[in-house]
């Protein structure tokens, strides 16, 4: 099993942007609403084809996104990220938890640079 700096594995990475994902979109189909219509209720600031990356579990969802779409799909970001149901989230300690949530609150730039230091692929 292949394990990241901070002791998660890989595995759980995946799952965990595959779930976040899974969460999104059964929240925008509830909704009724198509990915261009979430593109659209969230000012265009995410493109409908970046949207459904984070559907497809592509790319990990970041809070800044999750905010901005959180809004249209009338919940909360940490709903979208799991948060609360998240078990790895849960087993860390307090200063993983901050280095997550400073992670999480970062510039997309920023966010760049910390995964390629630690070699994680987005």
């Amino acid at each position: 099993m292949s394990v990241n700096n901070l002791g998660v594995s890989n595995n759980t990475v995946m799952n965990l942007k595959e779930k976040i994902g899974a969460r999104l979109k059964k929240r925008r189909t509830d909704k009724g609403m198509s990915l261009k219509e979430l593109s659209d209720a969230s000012g265009a600031l995410y493109s409908p084809s970046r949207i459904g990356n984070y559907e497809q579990g592509i790319r990990m969802l970041p809070l800044e996104v999750a905010n901005a779409l959180a809004i249209p799909l009338e919940c909360s970001a940490t709903y979208l990220l799991c948060y609360d149901e998240n078990e790895t989230i849960s087993k860390m300690s307090p200063a993983q938890q901050e280095l997550l949530k400073a992670y999480m609150d970062a510039p997309a730039s920023l966010q760049e640079g910390v995964r390629r230091l630690l070699n994680v692929k987005d």
